[in-house]
């Protein structure tokens, strides 16, 4: 392997693990920030299956992220355990993009009140995406190559060959949020993974693939705790209205009952101060 070759190798290979870093600094960010509201409006209260679909989107990206930044730093001859553990992440990566697409879709299907020609749609079209899509990362995962570094020094799994096969997963995925889920920045993220797939080389094919992951459970989590916080606001609110309006009730009788006890003491006063006459069948003296 020549010098120069070498060179764009290590350095594309350094360019992924950057992008890597920065995506686990903005999901534990995303974490801290709404940790507060998840409390709230995940953890408190009956478990439900939502609230799991939640969990499992939130904290698979934590996984998926551990195992990343782990096989950037691993001695560059562990290229066989590379290999297990990115094949690993590729599962757990589709697992969780595709339940966190279960959690939009059920959000768009709220949105059309639940409509059941839509329901029946969704049942029908997210196998098939996502089945089409776990064949895809399967077929593509075992054309990922990983090598011994030629570099002693090199830390991190060495990328020596993949197929461009991937871009058909993401291209899946692009098509789904498209006449799904309705977000322009998701559907953004996606064209730009084809791109990256079809254009750079294949050692940079995963460049964008674990901060399209983490943004993708970021603002899907968001949109979860939206609603339920939006949810919680209109309660509170009813709540008061009720409680508001059931005491203007106790006002309103308190002061119909006084009006009557006021009317009752001015008649008994009337009665008091003019007495009836007496009766004219008396006897004359």
């Amino acid at each position: 392997m020549n010098v120069e070759l070498l060179s764009t190798l290590l350095r594309n290979a350094k360019v992924v693990s950057y992008f890597n870093v920065v995506s686990a600094v903005i999901l534990v960010y995303d974490i801290l920030i709404t940790l507060d509201e998840e409390s709230l409006s995940i953890w408190s209260g009956k478990m439900t299956w939502s609230k799991v679909l939640y969990l499992v989107t939130r904290y698979s990206t934590l996984i998926e992220v551990g195992v990343v930044l782990w096989e950037q730093i691993v001695p560059g001859t562990w290229y066989r355990q590379c290999k297990i553990s990115f094949d690993i992440n590729v599962w757990l990566f589709i697992i969780g993009l595709g339940i966190g697409e279960i959690v939009m879709s059920l959000r768009t299907w709220a949105v059309w009140k639940r409509d059941k020609n839509l329901g029946r749609f969704l049942l029908v079209f997210w196998p098939l995406c996502w089945g089409g899509g776990f064949a895809i990362c399967g077929i593509w995962s075992r054309t990922v190559k990983f090598d011994p570094s030629p570099m002693a020094l090199f830390k991190g799994c060495y990328v020596t060959d993949a197929s461009s096969i991937l871009f058909v997963a993401w291209l899946i995925l692009l098509v789904y949020d498209t006449c799904i889920v309705y977000y322009v920045y998701l559907f953004g993220i996606s064209a730009l993974n084809i791109i990256v797939v079809l254009v750079l080389p294949r050692d940079l094919a995963t460049l964008l693939s674990m901060p399209e992951r983490v943004l993708h459970a970021a603002f899907t989590c968001r949109v979860v705790l939206h609603i339920r916080a939006l949810t919680r606001q209109e309660q509170l609110t009813t709540e008061a209205s009720s409680i508001q309006f059931r005491s203007d009730e106790r006002d309103k009788s308190k002061d119909v009952k006084s009006k009557s006890t006021y009317a009752s003491g001015v008649t008994m006063d009337r009665t008091t101060a003019d007495p009836a006459p007496a009766g004219s069948g008396g006897a004359a003296v």
